[in-house]
């Protein structure tokens, strides 16, 4: 396999790595290093979410698989946009339409990327106009990232529809602090230009989180047969989060994002397939308002919310020497949703998570040339109440069990419920864990009105289990767990080719087993593994789903060379997938084949406000593909510099 040499390639470096001068520190050096890194290790089991039960939690308490990712972690891996860090997840698999600013496809083991929820601030930003409502991460950049949460399996009791196969819950940083101002300018290959401006500042009385970023770079071609001309990205994003507390038990929050993306495009793949002037425009904004009161000292606590979510998509293909007619379609789509949840503590040991939300949609298309059609505006309401028990018994045994009942202004009503357990042994730091959900998915906007669809069509419901061990020493600072993995998706939303529309004829499978390993040293030395066997597949064919591999994994690995400069080497890899070839018709099933990549990132901190940092990616330059005929980026580097003003 090929990415058997990528993996020799890997261990190679990371052998050169331990061999760098530096890498063995003075006495002094190894000092300063342990004054932060002997601390508490990343990710211990009092590490807080918020994901998994819609409260803060810790992370021993929460039974379903969760991974996070945080602003230290993206910081020293140098990448810039959410799909790029999701790469390096376990059980994710991202495939993209080409280079920076295409689409992204997001399979949650082995999941369809539909049936995945995307949150950013509590805010839903699934597209209700993508076929099948789903999200694309590759506009969306990390600059204002705190952290990012990956929950696993279905989660629809707490989320409703399109989380039956997990959620990504993206948190932006809040302020605190004395004010502080920081800039960022980054270039390097591929004609890359990036730059953004960050304001922070937070009180017992208010705070606020402001931050802007700009992006241009003239890409590689989509198409990588052609491979003609390249397609450039450019993306600009305003974001801000402010918040104050009038009195004691009251809060109030706002959170605001903006998102405008302009993509170079091909027609499709194929030696005549480069486009020279084809645009797809991508404008997204974000809006949530919120107010939190606490009463009965701490113990019932509710917040009352507003979301506004505005999709905005053009796709535009003017006249040139291959194409004598113009096209030009539009995608437009607006969600609005209230919601209000409350948190009771009814005893030690004894909390409730309650709530209800409605929300409604909108969406509306037009295409316009040798194929015109209109999307007339079409509308969509849910609404849903659920409720959701924690239990704690000492520091040992946790449970969570929940239920929740949405109805849908189309096809009724839907019940969800989950249950799920853990058991931590103090005296072996051995830690059981368990969950099991089940799901609905309701069809999206287009599967119901477009000429495609059909008003007629049902929810598609899920199974999802999974049953794992974890394994740490005592300080935590080593940790290793295996989980198996169980989903079924039955009478999903799929395109019939029988009648050229979308019915409910999907049924699949997605099962497996995920390993995961860490490692928190001293001395600045951290450690991630993950590894993912992913046995997915359509019921109908008994085929493995597109684009998902069997086989996946990767290692991060940071290293403080000494005081300020760290290094961050990471290396992923995906077995072969499915795919299908399009240019014939039928289309003829394919294999791509399996690859690795490994990226190198420096961080050097020079002074307190001054910092240069700089990546390699895809150090071998390494030629794969995500999906047939479409192009990926060779080996790519880029330098910066980061300056700072304030703060503590």
């Amino acid at each position: 396999m090929k990415y058997l040499r990528s993996t020799i390639k890997s261990v190679f470096c990371l052998i050169l790595l331990s061999a760098m001068p530096g890498f063995a520190q003075d006495a002094q050096d190894t000092q300063d290093a342990q004054d932060t890194s002997d601390q508490a290790p990343r990710y211990i089991l009092d590490t807080v979410v918020v994901t998994g039960n819609k409260i803060e939690t810790p992370l021993r308490q929460v039974s379903s698989s969760i991974a996070i990712i945080t602003a230290e972690d993206m910081a020293r891996s140098g990448q810039t946009t959410v799909a790029e860090v999701l790469r390096d997840i376990g059980g994710m698999s991202v495939a993209q339409n080409g280079g920076p600013g295409k689409n992204a496809s997001v399979f949650l083991r082995g999941a369809e990327s539909a049936y995945t929820l995307f949150l950013i601030d509590g805010v839903e930003v699934n597209d209700p106009m993508s076929p099948g409502r789903s999200y694309s991460p590759a506009h969306m950049t990390v600059d204002q990232v705190e952290r990012i949460e990956v929950l696993y399996g279905s989660q629809s009791t707490l989320y409703g529809s399109d989380a039956i196969a997990g959620v990504v819950n993206i948190i932006t940083k809040q302020g605190e602090g004395p004010p502080k101002i920081d800039a960022t300018i980054e270039g390097g290959a591929l004609g890359t230009f990036r730059s953004r401006v960050g304001l922070s500042e937070g009180t017992t009385v208010y705070r606020y989180a402001m931050d802007g970023s700009f992006l241009n770079t003239r890409g590689i071609s989509s198409n990588a047969l052609g491979n003609m001309e390249e397609d450039g990205y450019r993306n600009t994003t305003l974001g801000g989060r402010f918040g104050a507390t009038p009195a004691a038990g009251a809060s109030v929050d706002l959170n605001v994002r903006y998102t405008d993306g302009r993509a170079d495009i091909d027609n499709g793949t194929g030696p005549n397939g480069d486009d020279p002037n084809r645009i797809n425009t991508s404008r997204q904004l974000f809006v949530r308002p919120s107010a939190t009161l606490e009463r009965w000292s701490q113990r019932w606590k509710q917040t009352l919310g507003y979301s506004l979510v505005d999709h905005s998509r053009e796709d535009d293909n003017p006249v040139d020497a291959n194409q004598e007619t113009a096209a030009n379609s539009t995608f437009d789509a607006r969600l609005h949703k209230v919601d209000w949840q409350h948190t009771l503590l009814l005893a030690e040991g004894n909390t409730v998570v309650f709530g209800a939300e409605t929300e409604s949609e909108q969406g509306e298309s037009e295409s316009r040339g040798s194929f015109s059609s209109k999307f007339d505006r079409r509308t969509a309401r849910m609404t849903g109440v659920y409720l959701q028990e924690l239990l704690q018994y000492g520091d040992a045994l946790f449970a969570a069990a929940g239920v929740r009942v949405d109805h849908h202004d189309r096809f009724g009503s839907e019940v969800t419920y989950n249950l799920a357990p853990n058991v931590f042994f103090q005296e072996t730091g051995t830690r059981i864990k368990g969950a099991y959900g089940t799901g609905y998915k309701a069809p999206s906007l287009f599967q119901l009105y477009s000429s495609f669809g059909d008003s007629t069509l049902q929810a598609g419901t899920s199974k999802s289990w999974e049953a794992g061990i974890e394994q740490y020493t005592a300080d935590q600072r080593l940790a290793a767990g295996v989980t198996y993995f169980d989903n079924t998706y039955d009478n999903m939303v799929g395109w019939d080719s029988a009648t050229s529309s979308y019915k409910n004829v999907f049924k699949a499978t997605s099962k497996g087993v995920e390993l995961t390993g860490r490692y928190s040293g001293s001395a600045g030395t951290s450690l991630r593994a993950y590894y993912t066997f992913t046995d997915s597949k359509d019921h109908e064919s008994d085929e493995q789903l597109l684009r998902r591999p069997r086989h996946s994994g990767g290692i991060v690995l940071d290293q403080r060379v000494r005081p300020g400069f760290d290094l961050n080497l990471s290396y992923r890899f995906a077995g072969e997938r499915r795919d299908n070839d399009f240019s014939t018709w039928p289309a003829t099933p394919v294999t791509l084949d399996g690859y690795g990549i490994v990226n190198v990132a420096a961080n050097w901190k020079i002074t307190p406000n001054f910092q240069l940092f700089g990546r390699v990616d895809n150090l071998f330059d390494t030629k794969y593909e995500e999906v047939l005929g479409y192009g990926t980026v060779g080996i790519t580097g880029y330098l910066g510099i980061r300056v700072g003003y304030g703060g503590n």
